[in-house]
């Protein structure tokens, strides 16, 4: 990969020559300032509110800034070294509070921080003015491009220190940031989700709601792995007996275009008299909104529909094999950093027997309480258009509806 520095302005390195010339200049106030004070910039108070900045006087600033033109009369030099005060990483958020600390990850537009005052910290990532990271990362950015080493990130520039020189990009097409190099463990997440309620007395009934997933997201593909059951009774008998699952892969090919080659989902509902409804598939979609605070996807494909039923009445075929036709749009609202609203919607439009065309529909309303611990409120929506009668003659009922209040702890 070729160094991009030679074509980036040169206030950006006069930028990082000013960090280091100040920090110098700076070093005889620094000894009586605070230690969660960055050495370059503005100071943090214990509670990680910004402090005033130190000042400088006016002729000091102006030596500091002659002799940052005097070096840097031309392009980035090649051999440039990015000069750091601090073995931690610091991050600057955009109302003026500094961070210090460890930086985890950065990815789909949110940051994970190990904080030495708030202890794990996420947060969107627009909320980051500046990143002063001296560890050893991993910078991916678009058209397949990864970059590992040291870093500084403005508002608009990733300026890398690598083996081979320094590289500079645009901000805007930073995709993710992994703590150290390619290792494994750091694309892997996991949540799980609990939902309780009971009655007891004249009326005795319970249900439970057990939701889990499992998340593997690096720069460019995304695979995921879901479960949701929901056992229910009423005066001792059985009146929910639901399985939900899902797997799928998808990958991103530019900023708004992802492929998904390869995605299935699974059910059985006992009441909805389906043993098994499986529907492989493959397709892509375009990401229409991807702003700061909304994000709103669709996508189609084509899949296949196997249905197998807990009984049949004559004459209705079982199993049954289908294609089908899927639309499916998802949109996730930040309205602030510990609230979120996700809203899924997936029809399979099913060609070969229309009546088999099914719907599953789930909001989410999330607000986190720690940062591994949140409190869910979930609605799940779903619809055949003509399920077939049971051996005995009942009809199932074409619509499903399930409203889940949980807690839920989710790591990594």
């Amino acid at each position: 990969m070729t160094s991009s520095a030679s074509a980036r302005p040169v206030k950006y390195v006069n930028l990082l020559f000013c960090f280091v010339l100040v920090g110098a200049l700076y070093g005889p106030y620094a000894a009586h300032a605070q230690e969660e004070q960055p050495s370059d910039a503005t100071g943090a108070t214990d509670a990680g509110v910004a402090a005033e900045p130190a000042e400088l006087s006016l002729s000091e600033f102006e030596k500091a800034v002659e002799q940052v033109e005097e070096k840097t009369e031309g392009p980035i030099p090649t051999r440039f070294t990015i000069e750091f005060d601090d073995t931690h990483d610091w991050i600057r958020l955009t109302s003026g509070e500094w961070l210090k600390g460890d930086l985890n990850w950065m990815r789909e537009k949110e940051f994970e921080f190990d904080s030495d005052k708030l202890d794990i910290v996420t947060k969107s990532w627009s909320k980051v003015d500046e990143l002063h990271s001296p560890q050893i990362n991993t910078y991916a950015f678009e058209g397949k491009i990864d970059v590992m080493g040291k870093a500084v990130v403005t508002k608009d520039t990733v300026i890398i220190e690598t083996t081979e020189g320094v590289k500079t990009f645009p901000r805007s097409e930073l995709l993710s940031i992994a703590e150290g190099g390619r290792r494994e463990r750091d694309w892997w997440s996991t949540r799980l989700s609990l939902g309780f309620s009971a009655n007891a007395g004249n009326t005795n009934q319970g249900s439970l709601t057990i939701a889990w997933g499992l998340q593997r997201a690096d720069q460019r593909t995304l695979a995921t792995m879901s479960y949701q059951g929901t056992f229910g009774y009423v005066n001792k008998e059985q009146n929910v007996n639901r399985h939900l699952g899902g797997v799928g892969v998808e990958l991103l090919i530019w900023r708004r275009f992802y492929v998904t080659p390869a995605v299935a989902y699974f059910l059985y509902d006992r009441f909805q008299n389906l043993k098994l409804r499986a529907t492989p598939g493959a397709g892509g979609g375009i990401h229409i909104v991807d702003k700061k605070k909304v994000e709103w996807d669709f996508g189609s494909g084509l899949g296949y529909q196997y249905t197998r039923f807990l009984s049949a009445a004559t004459g209705v075929e079982n199993p049954q094999n289908d294609g089908f036709v899927t639309l499916h749009t998802y949109a996730d609202f930040d309205f602030t950093d510990d609230i979120e609203l996700k809203l899924d919607w997936r029809t399979n439009l099913v060609y070969t027997a229309i009546g088999n065309t099914n719907h599953v529909g789930n909001a989410a309303f999330k607000i986190d309480l720690t940062a591994i611990f949140y409190f869910q409120t979930s609605f799940l929506f779903l619809r055949t258009e003509n399920p077939p009668p049971r051996a005995d003659g009942t009809m199932p009922e074409q619509n499903d509806y399930q409203l889940v209040v949980s807690i839920a702890l989710e790591i990594g």
